[in-house]
C-alpha cells in the first residue's frame, strides 16, 4: 500500500446520489468572489496523489446523503489536487505541508476548521461543517493578524491569538514564545497559565518549555496532569510531541529528536517496554521522514525485530486486555496512578509491520532488505487476521492494504506469478467491505503486463 492509511478514519457509507457539488474554477479569487455573491463559506479538499485510495475515500463519503443540507446551504466547495497548478498555490495559500487536507474557510480567506487527512463517512465532514459555521461570527484570524503587527502583545490578546491559530491548524511555537516571554516571572507558579502553555504544545528545546521546568513547581505541574480528564492528559503530552517533531523533522534536528524520544519514554511513568517502543516508533519516523536511507533500515531492521517480530497475536489479544482492565495505571506526565481503561494497542503493531515493509519497498532495491521487508509484510497480516478473525470486522478476507504490500514486495523481488496471485486476493479482500478499490486493480493489471514500475 503506498501511503498507510493510518490517518484514514475509515467508517463506510452507503452508496448515495446526492453529493457534495465541487465548482469549476482556477484561482481562490474566483472561488472566495463566488462564496461572497452567495453569502457562504468555502470548502476546500486538497487530494494527494502519493495516497489513491485516500483521494477514493475521500470521494465516496462526498456521495453521502449526510452533506446535502449543510454544504449545499452553507458552503462554495472546490477540490483541487495538490500537484496540480492550482492545487500547488492553493497548498501554498494556506500553508498545507503535505497529505491529504480539507479546509473550511471564509471568504477573506481566514480558516475556521482543519481536517487532515480524509474521512470515510461523509457524517464526519458535516460535523467539521459545522463546527466551522459556529466560528464564522466575530473576530477572526486576519484582525488578529492585524492587530499583533500593530504591535498588539496583551496577555488575553495572545491567548485568544493563539486560541485561534490552533482552531485552524496552524503552529503557534513562536506565539507560545512571545506569551511565555512577556510574563512576569511569578505567573509561571500560576495553574491556569501554566495549562494553557502545557495545552497548546510547547516543543521540548522552546523557551516556553525550559520556563516551566525550570520555575514552575513540580507539584503544579503535577496538579496539571492529576485534574485534567485521562484523554486531556492524553492530548497535552501529544500536543507537545506533535509540534516537537515537526519542529525536529523541519531542522533535521537528531538531537532535538532524542529529546524528544525522552520524553515520550517519560510519558509512560512506569510502564518502560511501552515507553521504549513509542520513543522508537517516533526516531524510526524521523529518519524516514528526513530520508536517511541507511540510519532508516538499520533503525526500522532493530525496531521490529526486537520487538514486534517476537510477538504472537495471544500476545497482543493480552497487552490489550490488560490495558481495558487496569488495575491502575498512570496519568501521562504524573507520578500519580488511577484506575482508568485505557485503549488497545494492538492495531499500532500490525500498522508499523506494513508501514515499515512499504516503506523499504520504496527506499530499497536490496534482496536482503526486500527479502526482510516481506516477513514484516507477512507478519502483519497474520496479526491482523488473528486478532479480527470471528468478530464482526469488514475485513474478513484480510486487510487489503497489507496485502497489497506483500504483493507489490514479491513482484520486486521477481516472483511475478505469486504477486499476481496475492493481489487479486488484495482486489477480492476489498471488494467485500464495499469501499473503492481502484488502485488495487490498476496495481493488478500493471502486474499482468509487467509494466509495475521497481
Amino acid at each position: 500500500m503506498k501511503i498507510l492509511i493510518s490517518t484514514i478514519l475509515v467508517l463506510l457509507t452507503a452508496p448515495s446520489f446526492c453529493q457534495i457539488n465541487f465548482v469549476r474554477k482556477s484561482s481562490w479569487e474566483e472561488i472566495a468572489a463566488l462564496a461572497k455573491a452567495e453569502k457562504k463559506l468555502v470548502f476546500l479538499h486538497i487530494e494527494d496523489d502519493k495516497c489513491e485510495q485516500c483521494n477514493e475515500i475521500a470521494s465516496k463519503a462526498f456521495e453521502s446523503f449526510d452533506l446535502k443540507e449543510v454544504f449545499g446551504q452553507n458552503y462554495i466547495s472546490f477540490k483541487a489536487n495538490r500537484e496540480t497548478e492550482d492545487g500547488r498555490k492553493l497548498a501554498e495559500k494556506f500553508e498545507i505541508k503535505k497529505g491529504a487536507v480539507s479546509l473550511f474557510i471564509d471568504v477573506n480567506g481566514n480558516i475556521l476548521n482543519r481536517l487532515n487527512g480524509v474521512a470515510g463517512a461523509g457524517f464526519m465532514y458535516a460535523e467539521q461543517a459545522d463546527i466551522a459555521l459556529k466560528r464564522k461570527a466575530g473576530k477572526q484570524l486576519s484582525d488578529y493578524v492585524k492587530e499583533y503587527n500593530a504591535g498588539a502583545r496583551s496577555q488575553k490578546f495572545l491567548e485568544e491569538y493563539i486560541i485561534k491559530r490552533r482552531q485552524a491548524g496552524m503552529p503557534v511555537d513562536e506565539l507560545l514564545e512571545k506569551y511565555t516571554g512577556g510574563l512576569p516571572l511569578d505567573s509561571l507558579n500560576n495553574f491556569r497559565i501554566v495549562k494553557f502553555i502545557y495545552m497548546h504544545g510547547p516543543s521540548v528545546d522552546s523557551r516556553a518549555y525550559k520556563a516551566t521546568r525550570s520555575v514552575t513547581p513540580g507539584q503544579v505541574i503535577d496538579s496539571i496532569y492529576k485534574s485534567s480528564p485521562y484523554q486531556e492528559a492524553v492530548a497535552i503530552n501529544n500536543a507537545i510531541i506533535s509540534t516537537t517533531w515537526q519542529k525536529a523533522v523541519a531542522k533535521k534536528d537528531r538531537n532535538l529528536m532524542y529529546q524528544l524520544a525522552s520524553f515520550i519514554q517519560g510519558t509512560y511513568n512506569n510502564d518502560y517496554l511501552q515507553g521504549m517502543i513509542a520513543s522508537q516508533r517516533s526516531t524510526v519516523k524521523f529518519l524516514y521522514e528526513i530520508k536517511d536511507t541507511v540510519n532508516y533500515i538499520r533503525e526500522a531492521t532493530q525496531f521490529l525485530e526486537s520487538t514486534h517480530m517476537r510477538l504472537t497475536a495471544d500476545s497482543l489479544k493480552r497487552m490489550d486486555y490488560k490495558l481495558m482492565n487496569p488495575s491502575q495505571v498512570g496519568i501521562p506526565g504524573s507520578k500519580t496512578k488511577q484506575t482508568r481503561p485505557q485503549m488497545p494497542q494492538s492495531h499500532f503493531y500490525h500498522l508499523d509491520l506494513n508501514e515499515h515493509a512499504w516503506q523499504v519497498y520504496q527506499m530499497s532495491s536490496k534482496t536482503g532488505d526486500l527479502e526482510r521487508a516481506l516477513k514484516w509484510s507477512f507478519q502483519s497480516q497474520e496479526f491482523f487476521n488473528s486478532l479480527y478473525k470471528d468478530t464482526a470486522h469488514p475485513m474478513r478476507l484480510g486487510n487489503a492494504a497489507y496485502i497489497d504490500t506483500y504483493a507489490q514486495l514479491l513482484y520486486k523481488l521477481g516472483r511475478k506469478e505469486e504477486a499476481i496471485e496475492r493481489q487479486t486476493k488484495a482486489l477480492e479482500a476489498q471488494k467485500i467491505t464495499g469501499s473503492p478499490h481502484a488502485s488495487y486493480a490498476a496495481t493488478l493489471e500493471k502486474m499482468k503486463d509487467g509494466t509495475l514500475l521497481k
